[in-house]
């Protein structure tokens, strides 16, 4: 039997990349999952914008709090 994938959602996008490690490492600490979703392509390209910090669905709501907490996001960044 196969094992399904989690499935994962967009909590915050990245402007540039050296935003993601600071943000990242502190989810980690949270103990939160990240994914970052066209981070290579951006430092590849040397493009500005699009990179998305994905986590798994059940862990959005935490994500989202966490990044609020810490400072990374404003509650209003999610309405």
């Amino acid at each position: 039997m196969k094992k399904m994938k989690p499935d994962f959602v967009t909590v915050k996008t990245f402007a540039y990349p050296g935003d993601v490690p600071v943000v990242q490492s502190y989810m980690a600490m949270c103990g939160i999952e990240t994914y970052m979703k066209n981070l290579t392509a951006s430092r590849l390209a040397y493009t500005v914008g699009g990179i998305e910090m994905q986590v798994k669905t059940e862990d959005y709501e935490r994500a989202k709090q966490a990044l609020i907490d810490g400072g990374f996001s404003k509650p209003e960044d999610f309405e």
